[in-house]
């Protein structure tokens, strides 16, 4: 009796661990499913989800600063002044890199940084003057270096996203990348049309607000203000000449000189682009090779072309085309540090968070890009 008890009571607990066996693994395959489901909606919005994985301490902080607004300042390399943070750490990093991948001046212009409101930069305009003397002669005095300062203020810059307070309680998706994104993208943006169009009030000035004259005209002068732009003319309102169209685009190669043709390279939007698409040489051979790998530009009589959206179209008078060395001719200065404020009062039943960079750009190096203008030469 008393084992057959003890196969029962065996056979029961066999029983019991192919049931808890089976329940463990249906739980397992649930979670899994409910992971999935949430990973999909999140990448339906834009957003991942939050699981917390591999997170150092610097952006656990962060995180729970901009869900409840309390945070470990012991885990963090940024600043408090008791009314935002001020993020200097790869959180601010990664806001950087997604207005560096969207902004095409920033990939190939000069970027500096200043943990001041403006950056003074020397301008060397040219070289010291020489002269040939025989061995009694007088040395009369050569002219000097022209060497001249150039202050670039740098501006506000702010995005104000916001977000649901029951968003913010209930949801596990990533709100930190959402931010990022939001932010980087609105920045990135508008912050690619200043670098081209800006007029310097309250933020930078582009390189399209310097006045063109004629390249044979132009001069570098003293007062960075008062810079102008040696340009090429088209002869023809808004289009190319309808002879030898080419010519322009190798004159506006000629115009700028050796020293900078080892980076220069065109900027133009895509209609532009478009346009010279279709152009062809003498020997009936295409201007414009366009590029079959990933990642490499197409040229343009060898140079690599940029495609920046925020360039006019050809139209009367345009200046479309740009061509020079843009690292040397425009310089970006980034104020050190993003500030972010979180807001849960202004708007009830709203987070938002207040974010701030400061940057300024100017044409710093003017004889390194020239124009060409869609229009006759002025008389």
């Amino acid at each position: 009796m008393t084992h057959q008890v003890k196969e029962m009571v065996e056979g029961v607990a066999r029983d019991f661990e192919g049931f808890k066996s089976r329940q463990d693994q249906a739980l397992s395959d649930l979670g899994e499913r409910v992971k999935r489901a949430e990973t999909l909606a999140a990448r339906k919005v834009g957003m991942t989800v939050d699981s917390g994985a591999g997170m150092g301490p610097e952006t656990k902080a962060v995180r729970e600063w901009l869900r409840g607004g309390d945070f470990d300042r012991k885990a963090l390399s940024i600043e408090d002044d008791g009314q935002g943070v001020t993020v200097r750490s790869d959180w601010a990093d990664q806001i950087f890199k997604r207005i560096r991948e969207s902004s095409p001046v920033r990939q190939v212009a000069n970027n500096l940084s200043t943990n001041s409101n403006e950056l003074e930069v020397l301008v060397d305009r040219g070289e010291p003057d020489s002269a040939w003397v025989a061995e009694k002669g007088d040395r009369d005095p050569t002219a000097a270096s022209f060497m001249s300062r150039h202050k670039i203020a740098v501006h506000e810059h702010y995005a104000y996203p916001s977000v649901t307070q029951q968003f913010l309680e209930d949801s596990r998706l990533d709100l930190e990348q959402w931010l990022q994104d939001k932010i980087g993208t609105r920045f990135g943006r508008q912050e690619a049309e200043s670098f081209i169009k800006g007029d310097g009030n309250g933020k930078p000035r582009g390189i399209l607000d310097y006045d063109t004259v004629p390249d044979g005209d132009f001069e570098w002068g003293a007062d960075p203000a008062d810079y102008t732009i040696g340009a090429i003319y088209t002869g023809e309102s808004g289009d190319f000449p309808s002879n030898n169209p080419d010519n322009v685009l190798y004159d506006v190669v000629d115009a700028l000189k050796s020293d900078y043709l080892g980076n220069a390279r065109f900027m133009m939007s895509r209609a532009t682009m478009n346009k010279i698409r279709k152009l062809r040489d003498g020997d009936d051979r295409a201007l414009l090779q366009m590029s079959l790998a990933e990642g490499r530009p197409n040229t343009l009589l060898g140079f690599p072309v940029v495609i920046a959206e925020d360039m006019p179209d050809p139209a009367a008078d345009s200046e479309s085309i740009l061509f020079g060395d843009f690292g040397q001719a425009y310089t970006i200065v980034d104020r050190i540090g993003v500030s972010v404020l979180r807001d849960p009062y202004s708007l009830p039943g709203w987070v938002r968070w207040y974010v701030r960079k400061r940057i300024g750009g100017a044409l710093t190096n003017p004889e390194a890009v020239k124009a060409v203008v869609f229009g006759a030469e002025p008389s």
